[in-house]
């Protein structure tokens, strides 16, 4: 089996060091503020670097339902299996 590194190139954050793990706990009030980290803040670069799971493409779509105030869960309890 080959190395990931030679299957795919990890992004510049990575490779120079720059990234950072809070970059991964997004604060949504900072986001709203425009201080979040430059992930949070521009929806290119944000789908760029996300892999859209199943499970996040479901809750992209539950939100948008929600927000056209169309049926669906007003609370949806997030897991993760982060610590």
């Amino acid at each position: 089996m080959k190395p990931f590194t030679q299957i795919v190139r990890p992004h510049d954050d990575i490779l120079e060091g720059r990234l950072t793990m809070d970059v991964f706990a997004a604060d949504l009030w900072q986001v709203a503020f425009g201080n979040a980290p430059p992930e949070y803040r521009n929806p290119e670069l944000f789908f760029r670097k996300t892999y859209l799971t199943k499970g996040l493409k479901n809750l992209i779509e539950v939100t948008k339902n929600r927000l056209l105030g169309k049926t669906g869960d007003a609370v949806v309890q997030l897991q993760t299996p982060f610590g």
